[in-house]
């Protein structure tokens, strides 16, 4: 096939869905850490479903048309990391191809590759290889090299896939956390799927590739979640965001001068309107540089290590004490019904959890978080419904935290995201919250109050493993410490005791537990009884979280 029509584009990407939908599962299942709620393989997809979904608005088989729609959609639908580090390999492609109109050829398509490749790095502040963006520069590298040897449309995309496949395989080479638990890299693999996809829509009819996945059964395959290992602690102190408004602005100059100046840097836009978002300790220097290149509108710049003066005490109507009589959560209370300067999104994952946000002043909670991440559209939603001049976004869930960021982009509303990593980090920036304050005096406070929670999490081992010096077996239960498995055992509770022991130290004052939705009230009056006997100079508390797959979330301040 020497090129590409539209018709064959959108039946490419209608395949490749549905191979990584039928998928997903077995992408899912398999992480470095075997906890029972890898999603990696459910974010790609959803992402994936819903740019889909947005060719449907296609009135014409051209191809730059498609493939806007495409970009939109995988932005929009977003989930998750891996989900938006796929939203930019499609906003890329879109560009490698925005100039083909009817019929794309073997180095339209080799370029969309290689366009697709760089702009995923560039959405990484620090790129990690071993990941799907390995898996993405070398299916792209083989994608370029074959089109410059004379091969046509077809054979550019058969180069593409058995690149990536090469790379896929190579990724525990690369990265040791993957070759010591055994897999291969997640996100990659759902990339993988993606350019099979693409492959079987250029060899079979969709409905033929459909008869075809639903017969065979789904081999195993080993792979890891690196985005949940690859998130960065700040260390640049001021988050500096403004738009350069201009003619001839070069956003990968942009990156390129300010790299050295501090991380967590995002630059997108174009020659006449570019956005910066830089945490660094040089702001003076960034906004000199780039107030050459044009017009600085919307300025903002944050110190987040300075922290406003803490609260005397938490707000009793807010925390309640633990009670050997019965388990209690917080208090209901009515939302503020007036526009606010200020308002709260949270992404919150059960009912008990999602009652306490709301009692602590959240103005919209967002289902999501452990076992399933909203994507950007639904953020989206959210800030727009809550009748507030500015947005803070905590996101509670460190795979949340990308998605977060990008609404930034897409609203009007001024949006701040707090880097809430787990539920009872939220909490704690919720008490720091002022309403009274500014969104600026907010972020700083709230952020700052996130060393102050450690955060422990039990649930159970969907796969055997080795972590460090723990041997871990199926259905084994499992402490995570920040993340990190840290107890095995045989129960919950005591799984949970000896957690905290791993958490308490000198310093400890509050230990709070938060139990899921498969677990007992009394099963976590007992816990908390036998904490309160072992820690007597510690405050304990007991709520129900009503989680999925975590038998408990524990915090301890």
């Amino acid at each position: 096939m020497d090129v590409i029509n539209g018709v064959t584009l959108k039946n490419m990407l209608l395949v490749a869905a549905r191979n990584l939908d039928q998928q997903k599962d077995m992408v899912n299942a398999l992480n470095v850490f075997p906890v029972p709620d890898g999603d990696t393989g459910t974010n790609m997809s959803l992402t994936l479903n819903a740019a889909v979904k947005e060719l449907e608005r296609a009135e014409n088989g051209e191809i730059g048309r498609l493939t806007q729609l495409l970009a939109r959609g995988s932005l929009m639908g977003a989930r998750g990391n891996s989900g938006v580090i796929l939203s930019q390999f499609f906003r890329g492609f879109s560009e490698g191809l925005s100039k083909v109109k009817h019929e794309a050829r073997a180095e339209d398509i080799a370029r969309a590759f290689v366009e697709a490749s760089q702009t995923t790095y560039r959405a990484v502040m620090k790129p990690v290889e071993g990941t799907m963006l390995t898996v993405a520069r070398v299916a792209s590298e083989a994608a370029q090299q074959a089109a410059e040897e004379g091969a046509d449309a077809t054979g550019v995309i058969k180069a593409a896939l058995f690149g990536a496949q090469e790379s896929l395989a190579d990724t525990p080479n690369i990265l040791p956390v993957l070759k010591e638990a055994g897999v291969v890299d997640a996100g990659g693999q759902g990339l993988v799927c993606i350019f099979e996809g693409f492959w079987a829509g250029l060899t079979t009819s969709p409905e033929e590739m459909e008869e075809l996945l639903a017969e065979q059964p789904t081999a195993p395959a080993d792979t890891a979640d690196l985005a949940r290992l690859s998130q960065e602690v700040v260390v640049n102190k001021y988050c500096t965001e403004f738009i350069i408004l201009g003619e001839g602005i070069d956003p990968e100059l942009i990156r390129t001068e300010l790299a050295p100046k501090g991380d967590s840097m995002i630059v997108v836009g174009d020659e006449q309107v570019t956005k910066v978002h830089i945490h660094t300790d040089y702001p003076g220097e960034v906004l000199q540089f780039c107030g050459e290149l044009g017009n600085l509108t919307e300025i903002a710049i944050d110190n987040m290590m300075l922290q406003n003066q803490e609260f005397a005490s938490h707000d009793e109507n807010h925390r309640l004490n633990y009670s050997t009589d019965n388990v209690v959560g917080f208090p209901a209370v009515d939302s503020a019904s007036e526009p606010k300067s200020v308002g709260i999104v949270a992404v919150v994952a059960g009912d008990g959890l999602a009652e306490i946000f709301r009692s602590l002043g959240v103005d919209h909670v967002v289902t999501g978080g452990q076992t399933m991440n909203p994507s950007t559209e639904d953020l989206v939603k959210a800030v727009n419904s809550v009748n507030a001049e500015s947005v803070i976004i905590l996101p509670n869930n460190k795979n949340v935290i990308f998605s977060a960021q990008q609404v930034k982009e897409l609203v009007d509303k001024k949006v701040g995201v707090v880097s809430t990593r787990s539920a009872p980090q939220g909490i704690s920036a919720m008490m720091y919250f002022v309403e009274d304050d500014t969104l600026e005096e907010n972020l700083v406070a709230m952020e700052g109050s996130l060393s102050e929670v450690k955060t422990g999490e039990v649930t159970y081992a969907v796969r055997s493993t080795v972590a460090g010096d723990l041997q871990i077996e199926e259905r084994d239960i499992i402490g995570l410490a920040e993340g990190k498995i840290a107890v095995v055992g045989a129960s919950p509770d005591a799984v949970a005791l000896d957690l905290v022991r791993t958490m308490v130290d000198e310093d400890s004052s509050v230990i709070s537990i938060y139990y899921g939705e498969d677990h007992s009230a009394e099963e976590a009056e007992k816990l908390g009884n036998t904490l309160q006997n072992d820690y007597p100079d510690c405050e304990v508390e007991v709520y129900s979280g009503g989680q999925p797959l975590y038998y408990y979330i524990v915090s301890v301040e």
